[in-house]
């Protein structure tokens, strides 16, 4: 169980005892795009320490909010459970916050490019996606992941997904950014429904 850090009679503080120590949510980031091994959550939180590690994926287990399985040889990964995945809406709206009101990366900052998935699926909009059915495939250096749009509702994860409609040879950062022609990083699919897809997120008029 979580501490009672607060011991109000307030959903907000009871929520706040578990999900509010320090390095928590970017945990929960994490494991919102895939299951992952403690070495993989070690790599993705640059400055954790092991010991932080594993006594911040011990309270998140005892709390019901992750669970460990074990893999083939013996290797163990952690996962959400459905009570860990109920917190998706809550880090997408902290995700669109920071976007619209947190304050500007600094040089030397550490970044993932997998947690851009978490960021668009934040910024997702369904009423512009409407019937779209759509996988995308980025394939580079710094990012294999995949997103699937269906029935207005993205799906993301990690590795790669058999016949994508899109894949892309470079990062989301890349394609929504810093490529001033996104269809030259296209290695199938057509640029109109590339244009298409980029359609459907908030940074996109």
């Amino acid at each position: 169980m979580a501490k009672r850090s607060y011991k109000q009679n307030c959903a907000l503080a009871r929520s706040v005892d578990v999900v509010g120590e320090r390095w928590t949510l970017l945990l929960i980031r994490d494991l919102l795009v895939a299951p992952r091994r403690f070495r993989d959550l070690l790599q993705s939180q640059k400055g954790i320490g092991t010991n932080l590690l594993a006594a911040r994926l011990k309270e998140l287990e005892s709390a019901g909010l992750i669970e460990r399985r074990t893999e083939d040889g013996g290797v163990h990964s952690y996962a959400l459970t459905q009570s860990g995945i109920a917190l998706e809406p809550a880090v997408l709206a902290l995700v669109r916050w920071g976007l619209a009101h947190g304050p500007k990366n600094q040089p030397g900052d550490h970044h993932q490019d997998d947690w851009d998935l978490v960021a668009l699926k934040a910024l997702f909009q369904s009423q512009r996606a409407g019937d779209l059915l759509l996988t995308v495939q980025f394939e580079t250096d710094g990012l294999t992941g995949w997103m699937a749009i269906a029935g207005g509702v993205v799906t993301i994860g990690l590795g790669r997904v058999p016949d994508a409609d899109l894949v892309i040879d470079g990062t989301i950062g890349e394609l929504f950014v810093a490529s001033e022609n996104p269809e030259t990083l296209l290695t199938a699919g057509s640029p109109e429904m590339l244009k298409r897809y980029m359609s459907v997120f908030a940074l996109r008029s």
